[in-house]
């Protein structure tokens, strides 16, 4: 079984990730412009023609760009999202009617579905300022015990949840926020209404809050477990790769030394994880299955607006 994940971009300018499994390419948001996204994939000797469907886990604008959604129709790739989702994306780009015109909006729900044969995704509702705002769970199965291997991916959330935490337990790469330290939160210039959302349950994770996350999700995963630890959207002006990275390390040394941090960038695509089975994948939960139901148009619903970063 041919597996890798790749973080092609993190931050409050762009989220992309991509998920290659046996010849299908999953993006995992899709908030960089064509051309940067062309380039983010060659960088790691992808391309469009390896992308087969692209997955949404929020309507902030830095998780889509209307320009990616055409290059998407054009490409005839499907785009997977929220029925929500596409009440607010509807009215504010045509690209989603062009979509859903040529069967290529397709919804998701709270129940896992299957993406391919054997990819099975597992959506997670987190607590963010964007409702609804989903992590992942995508597990793969190639006929063993239990999944051959799982990523576990939340980038937007002000908290963890005891849904997040059974959800991701046992994952071989945690992809994870690690968006701020709080101390240089509060000592900011920026305004005191922004400094309260990023801070607030619906707003963003903290070194510290990440870190106690990372800790409880590898406690309850088992010998081994996670592989990779992924740092997602740390912030440009109240973080730094160096606390995060220390964050992180500290949260795993009792549990998982071994494990690898890996501080996801902005501007450019960081280390491909492999995915393969791994001798205790047997005692992992298998994610039941519920068939997709085609997109179909609804009525617009208030959105949100761009969020102020």
């Amino acid at each position: 079984m041919t597996a890798r994940f790749t973080v092609l971009a993190s931050g409050s300018s762009g989220n992309v990730a991509l998920l290659e499994h046996n010849g299908f390419g999953l993006l995992i948001d899709c908030g960089l412009h064509p051309r940067f996204l062309t380039a983010r994939l060659q960088s790691v000797g992808a391309n469009w023609d390896r992308v087969s469907a692209v997955v949404l886990t929020h309507t902030h604008t830095d998780h889509w760009k209307d320009g990616t959604l055409a290059d998407l129709n054009a490409r005839k790739i499907p785009f997977y999202a929220h029925p929500k989702h596409f009440d607010f994306l509807d009215p504010r780009s045509a690209n989603v009617g062009h979509l859903n015109r040529n069967g290529l909006a397709r919804e998701y729900g709270d129940a896992p579905f299957e993406l391919a044969p054997g990819l099975v995704c597992r959506p997670v509702r987190v607590s963010h300022d964007s409702v609804p705002t989903y992590g992942f769970r995508i597990e793969a199965h190639d006929g063993g015990p239990g999944p051959a291997w799982v990523v576990g991916y939340a980038s937007d959330l002000g908290c963890g949840s005891s849904e997040l935490i059974e959800a991701f337990a046992g994952a071989d790469v945690l992809a994870l926020e690690y968006n701020h330290d709080e101390m240089m939160e509060r000592a900011s210039p920026r305004p005191k209404f922004l400094v309260d959302r990023v801070l607030g349950d619906m707003g963003h994770l903290s070194n510290t809050q990440a870190a106690e996350l990372t800790a409880t999700i590898a406690g309850r995963s088992g010998e081994g477990f996670p592989a990779a630890l992924i740092q997602l959207h740390l912030s440009r002006d109240c973080n730094t790769p160096e606390l995060a990275a220390v964050a992180g390390r500290e949260a795993l040394v009792g549990l998982n030394p071994a494990t690898e941090v890996i501080t996801a960038k902005q501007d450019f695509a960081v280390k491909s994880i492999p995915l393969a089975r791994r001798p205790n994948a047997a005692n992992r939960a298998v994610a039941r299955v519920k068939p997709q139901k085609r997109r179909v148009v609804q009525p617009s619903l208030p959105g949100f607006d761009e969020p102020l970063w």
